[in-house]
């Protein structure tokens, strides 16, 4: 019998595309009903050949059918499990996306401060900064052409918001199957907004082929420009600057706190 874990594929550290996945097992279920169709036809003549009382003749076509109906039935529960998974990961996806969305516009939010403000503010938080990396000494190699791109325009980079997805949505050109644009260009704009390398980019944006592929497609069909133009006037953050050490920051406090203050201090002190 096919083993359902090795189609659900939950194993610690595998990457599963459910998409080939669902594809699978539909082929595989395909393949099934037409073994069952065609064992039952077989069964059948020989039934009729023996001329068995009716009880006993669907006793045996029953028992002719019975393993293959039930491997049937347990490809078919794989695959509902299957598609729950995806559509919970796909949840899970675009929940963590938001959160980096949201804690974006919290440092957004919170650099509009002056530096005194700042310090007062994460003084209220309880924010606590370590620095866990020595200060980047520039990359080796090409340079980012995405951050680039935005230095020689003198751009900032876009936050994603759904108002500013909804500009430049419609003038999508590149699409796969399986793949969220708007995860895409999430995980671009994360990218440069961070000084990520490609590599490093969190996977919940999709994998680094996949971005990569879409920033040059998306660029040479012209959809990038025009995507960027629509959002020069949206909430953005600037590109990231040379010489700052890696930093870890940790606060018992959810990005939106920050946003609903509107920059206010005592309004967060206030709730506590």
């Amino acid at each position: 019998m096919l083993e359902r874990a090795h189609w659900i594929g939950i194993t610690a550290g595998q990457r599963i595309n459910s998409e080939e996945r669902l594809a699978d097992l539909d082929q595989l279920i395909e393949t099934q009903e037409q073994a069952i169709a065609l064992t039952l036809s077989v069964a059948s003549k020989r039934v009729a050949a023996r001329k068995l009382p009716r009880k006993e003749a669907e006793r045996e076509l029953e028992k002719a059918i019975a393993p293959l109906q039930a491997e049937l039935d347990s490809l078919r529960e794989s695959r509902e499990e299957v598609a729950s998974w995806q559509a919970e990961s796909a949840a899970a996806g675009e929940r963590a996306a938001q959160l980096v969305e949201l804690a974006e516009r919290a440092h957004l939010r919170l650099n509009s401060l002056p530096l005194d403000r700042q310090a007062e503010f994460m003084d209220m938080l309880n924010v606590v900064v370590t620095i866990v990396g020595d200060a980047p000494q520039g990359r080796t190699g090409q340079p980012c052409a995405l951050a680039a791109w935005f230095r020689e325009r003198g751009r900032i980079v876009p936050i994603l918001t759904d108002e500013a997805w909804g500009e430049i949505a419609p003038l999508t050109t590149y699409k796969s199957r399986g793949v969220d644009p708007r995860l895409v260009m999430r995980g671009i704009l994360h990218k440069v907004r961070t000084d990520t390398p490609w590599k490093d980019v969190p996977t919940l944006f999709g994998r680094r082929a996949t971005l990569q592929t879409y920033w040059t497609r998306w660029r040479e069909s012209g959809f990038w420009e025009q995507a960027m133009d629509a959002l020069a006037s949206a909430e953005g953050t600037q590109l990231p600057g040379p010489g700052a050490p890696n930093l870890q920051m940790q606060c018992p406090m959810q990005p939106l706190t920050i946003l609903e203050s509107e920059g206010h201090p005592g309004d967060v002190a206030r709730r506590g």
